[in-house]
């Protein structure tokens, strides 16, 4: 009670203090007599898919970012979007390797392994989804219009994955009138790291004048690492990252009522190692025995039809991704107790045991653990289709109808060799003899596994198909009143299969196999009313249904002894006397109110909303004590929070702007799946979000001068909802002790600022990020059974303070 006290506290003084700023600025614009030139820019957007408006009259809460200065203040990763926009986290573990969260909608960390983990955020280019959960390619920033981030439940236009939110990428579209293009060379330093640098092009060519032209871009650049491996690895800056990018677009206008848009969109990353530490060794060190780091190759095609029928526009996407995407760990320590002496033997080089156990961290011993490569391997297969009807906005109903197929076949491939696993854990000490040529034990012959020395291998392949039949309409009551009504009607279906080989994938040396099936449809409904108090205010309320489908679960084994015996056990505690073979699709409806207000003669903008969401039948991961999970539609969770956004123009070369978010997620009574008890707050989200930055461009001699300092905050957040380990006694949820995965992830105060000059076709320009390294550790994952081999906590870091330069030339 005391903790919500003091954020309403905090919330009431952020308010006034937003509502004194903006009457401030009246007062000053007022006594200037602001001339129209001295108007902030209207922002443009598209989200309602229903043709371009202004960012001001679109009743939702949604954040536009403008390109231009993320360029300037040379962050252009897609982790950086969260700098720019209230109540969006997004966590990095590596390039391509994320996790996105919104308004507090969250139960727990990423499973890479976890092929049925659904995304709550979507990501779109343009009209295409390319999100997939953790793993959403990282598309550099670069030749967009703007990027959309729209807040809360999208589902009647954007499907199953947006139930807490969409992020869409606007690309910049062909111009088929002039020829024109742009590169720029860039190049940084960063703290404890190593060198970076960029390269950038794009060119617009029209092929037929007013009807054909082609717009090419690429993308040339190198993160310079700054973690430090200092296990058998032993490299410097091993977290370094390529990327190449391009987009090749097409543009046919052969009327002025039909046009064709067409695209090839490429990726391809390499990241060389993750970005984590060990606490134990000191900042932005590691000590891994193999390497780790991600691939991604991304492929998108991608043909839009828009034509003109005069009552309304006919649009149609079609597209088709390909991507292989590549994660390599290296977490030797969880394997050290394989190794060890129990019963008093020699340990030897080549023999088991190798080591005994130390009294305490031994990095020496550490570096003796055959190093434990655990790979995984997923390739996509992804084509969509969506076919709308789009009506003119000039009757007293705005109308769209579509309908939406999708196929998306994924395969998953994971493995785990250990060089010398065979022979110096299993050399016939506790088993044996073995139904080999030798008698000796063979993980592929004996266990299933892919190859000899491999302690798991396995494989998840899925097929899903979706189809959904959407409208959105808006009726114009009134000159002033506006009443939407959304509805999606969806149809999903599901076939699974999944087989486990390998010591940590059999029972009894067999291995695992299962085949799911599943399906789900159902109505996922929008109402949304707005009223125009004036040209210049308008105030809305919302009540959304947002949804995810279900998925397959990966077996969970039975029997009276061993690892199956201690799963039966566990089981039966929570009240299952087997792992369900799938879960269905969870909901929530989201409850929101909300003001736009242009003020002071359109010298600034202040929007704000407050949301209460109500998320049912959660899909959850209930980590057995057996080591093995599944996930189950359990319990509840209820969010509430507010937002408010600012922009002023506070002189005429002076820009402010700001946001700032607080929120209030917590269970909604017991979930004993997560180990929430009812009032724990949800992990992963901070109770505040703010950013604030002031833009100013001023011309100085025959250019302008452009300067910009921003700074983000990002409060505490936790690792897991409780700081207790729970268990089930008589059907009640109750703690036994410390939770030994609980981690508290500090707060986080970002400074950046920016320097650019541009004279005539040429613009140069220095930056420098994270100045105060007050942004450092991102996620913290805890060493449990084996901490006594892993020097610490694993800490995800940061990029620390960068320094950079650019250079760029317009044609």
């Amino acid at each position: 009670m005391l903790r919500q006290s003091h954020g309403a506290r905090k919330l009431a003084v952020l308010l006034a203090s937003g509502a004194s700023l903006a009457a401030l600025s009246c007062g000053s614009a007022w006594a200037a007599d602001a001339k129209a030139g001295t108007e902030l820019t209207e922002v443009v957007v598209t989200a309602n898919r229903s043709g371009a408006e202004s960012l001001q009259n679109v009743a939702m809460a949604i954040s536009a970012v403008s390109v231009e200065q993320i360029t300037r203040s040379g962050q252009g990763n897609l982790s950086d979007l969260a700098k720019f926009t209230p109540s969006l986290s997004i966590t990095e573990g590596a390039p391509g390797y994320n996790k996105f969260d919104m308004r507090g909608l969250s139960t727990g960390g990423y499973a890479s392994s976890d092929t049925s983990d659904r995304s709550l955020v979507a990501v779109y280019l343009d009209d295409t989804p390319i999100s997939l959960q953790g793993q959403t390619p990282d598309l550099k920033v670069y030749d967009l219009e703007r990027v959309e981030i729209l807040r809360g439940p999208q589902g009647t236009l954007y499907g199953a994955g947006s139930m807490a939110g969409t992020i869409r990428f606007v690309t910049a579209k062909p111009s088929t009138s002039s020829f024109f293009g742009s590169v720029e060379a860039g190049g940084a330093t960063t703290e404890h790291g190593g060198e970076s640098y960029s390269l950038r092009g794009m060119v617009n060519m029209p092929i037929i004048k007013d009807q054909l032209a082609i717009r090419a871009t690429v993308y040339q650049g190198e993160d310079g690492g700054y973690i430090d491996n200092i296990g058998l690895r032993n490299k410097a800056d091993a977290n370094l990252n390529r990327t190449t990018q391009a987009r090749v677009a097409a543009r046919w206008t052969p009327t002025d009522k039909f046009t064709v848009d067409a695209s090839y969109t490429f990726e391809q990353s390499h990241a060389y190692g993750l970005n984590s530490g060990l606490s134990g060794l000191g900042d932005y060190k590691v000590s891994t025995n193999s390497p780790e780091g991600t691939r991604d190759s991304f492929q998108m095609y991608s043909i839009n039809f828009d034509y003109d029928l005069g009552f309304a526009d006919l649009v149609s996407t079609s597209a088709y991704t390909w991507r292989r995407i590549g994660f390599n760990a290296s977490p030797e320590p969880q394997i050290g107790y394989f190794f060890q002496d129990y019963t008093g033997l020699t340990p030897s080089a080549n023999a088991y045991p190798l080591f005994k156990q130390p009294a305490s961290y031994s990095q020496a011993v550490t570096n003796s653990i055959p190093p434990e490569k655990y790979m995984i391997s997923n390739k996509v297969h992804d084509y969509m289709q969506e076919i709308r009807l789009v009506s003119k906005n000039d009757g007293p109903i705005k109308w769209t109808i579509g309908a939406f197929y999708e196929q998306q076949r994924r395969n998953l491939y994971q493995d785990i060799p250990t060089p010398g696993f065979d022979k110096l854990s299993y050399m016939n000490y506790f088993y044996g003899p073995f139904n080999t040529p030798d008698g000796k034990y063979n993980s592929k012959t004996v266990d299933g596994a892919f190859n000899p020395d491999d302690i798991f291998s396995g494989l998840q392949n899925q097929e899903e198909h979706q189809f959904a039949i959407f409208t959105d309409d808006t009726w114009h009551a009134t000159k002033k009143l506006d009443v939407t009504v959304g509805l999606r009607w969806f149809s999903f279906s599901e076939k699974y299969y999944l087989f486990e080989g390998g010591v940590y994938g059999v029972i009894d040396h067999k291995p695992l196999e299962l085949n799911a099936k599943q399906k789900s449809n159902g109505f996922n409904p929008r109402f949304n009313v707005s009223y125009h108090v004036n040209d210049d205010l308008m105030v809305y309320a919302e009540a959304a249904k947002g949804f995810r489908y279900g998925g397959a679960n990966q077996p969970v084994p039975l029997g009276t002894t061993g690892v199956a015996g201690q799963c039966t056990q566990n089981l039966a505690s929570y009240g299952y006397t087997a792992a369900p073979l799938t879960f269905g699709p969870d909901h929530l409806w989201s409850y929101s109110v909300g003001e736009k207000a242009k003020l002071a003669g359109g010298r600034v903008t202040l929007n704000a909303d407050a949301y209460y969401v109500d998320w049912q039948d959660v899909q959850t991961r209930l980590l057995l004590n057996c080591s093995y999970f599944f996930t189950a539609n359990k319990g509840a969770i209820t969010s509430k929070g507010i937002e408010l956004s600012s922009v002023v123009k506070l002189t005429d070369e002076l820009t402010f702007s700001g946001s700032a978010a607080y929120n209030d997620a917590k269970a909604n009574g017991d979930i004993p799946t997560v180990g929430a008890f009812d009032g724990d707050k949800t992990p992963y989200f901070p109770d505040w979000t703010a950013t604030a930055a002031f833009f100013y461009d001023k011309p100085v001699g025959d250019g302008t001068l452009h300067l910009q300092a921003s700074y983000q905050y990002r409060g505490k957040e936790q690792t897991t909802f409780d700081s207790s380990a729970t268990t089930i006694k008589n059907g009640v949820l109750t703690r036994t002790g410390p939770s030994a995965s609980f981690a508290v992830i500090p707060t986080s105060e970002n400074v950046s600022a920016s320097l650019a000059y541009d004279i005539g076709r040429y613009e140069v320009g220095v930056y420098a990020n994270n100045i105060t390294d007050g942004a450092k550790v991102t996620n913290i994952g805890r060493a449990t059974y084996y901490k006594i081999y892993q020097a610490g906590d694993r800490l995800t870091y940061a990029r620390p303070r960068t320094i950079g330069v650019r250079i760029k030339a317009t044609f």
